[in-house]
């Protein structure tokens, strides 16, 4: 059965929402869109507002999953997470920037890991 990649991009964001919630995080957002890009899960943490990139992969033969996202990549989750709390009045607030990869061991058994702060020091 072949699944596009959007699926699969569902799939993984479900899981990944799933874990947080289970974690106590509060989901605000999936799929947080704006002209500058898309920010997978906005979460809260306390009163810290998460922005997470959520990454999966079926195998590690074209690397790890978190090394796909680049400086590019970046920068336009900061420009997204930026429109974000600006339209929500939130621009006070911290907030922080996590990666969960999400990794296919074996058809239905996957492990999940939670990089926080996956990105300090990259936006200072």
């Amino acid at each position: 059965m072949v699944v596009n990649l959007r699926e699969k991009g569902n799939f993984y964001e479900g899981m990944a929402a799933n874990y947080l919630l289970e974690q106590g995080y509060e989901i605000l957002a999936r799929q947080y869109r704006t002209k500058s890009g898309e920010i997978d899960l906005v979460a809260r943490e306390g009163s810290t507002i998460v922005f997470i990139e959520v990454k999966g992969r079926q195998s590690t033969r074209f690397g790890l999953p978190q090394e796909a996202v680049d400086r590019r990549k970046l920068r336009r989750i900061w420009s997204t997470a930026q429109h974000y709390l600006w339209s929500r009045g939130l621009s006070n607030r911290l907030c922080r920037f996590d990666v969960i990869v999400v990794q296919t061991i074996s058809p239905g058994k996957h492990r999940i890991e939670h990089i926080i702060g996956a990105f300090d020091g990259w936006f200072s």
